[in-house]
């Protein structure tokens, strides 16, 4: 007896539970948007800027070398997903 009432009971629940799911309202819609990774620049000097005279097109010319530096890249934070509101349609 008990575990016909038992399975009874929890049959009725099984059934109701969609129907209660479609008595709420929506409040608001969201879209899954990445953002991307952030890192952060810095350089070093390699080799310094110079002026020099040198000879070319049968002449001393004076010639400007700029300097020459290298990036380095450091992870700040990953690329990650955000839920951003939308309008929902009504």
């Amino acid at each position: 007896m008990k575990k016909t009432l038992i399975s009874a009971v929890v049959a009725a629940v099984a059934f109701a539970a969609p129907a209660m799911a479609w008595e709420g309202k929506t409040v608001a819609c969201y879209d899954k948007v990445l953002v991307p990774a952030k890192y952060d620049y810095s350089k070093s000097l390699v080799k310094a800027g110079k002026k020099q005279y040198e000879h070319r097109n049968h002449r001393i010319e004076l010639v400007s070398y700029p300097p020459v530096y290298v990036q380095h890249k450091t992870l700040v934070s990953g690329a990650h997903y955000v839920m951003r509101e939308v309008s929902c349609g009504h």
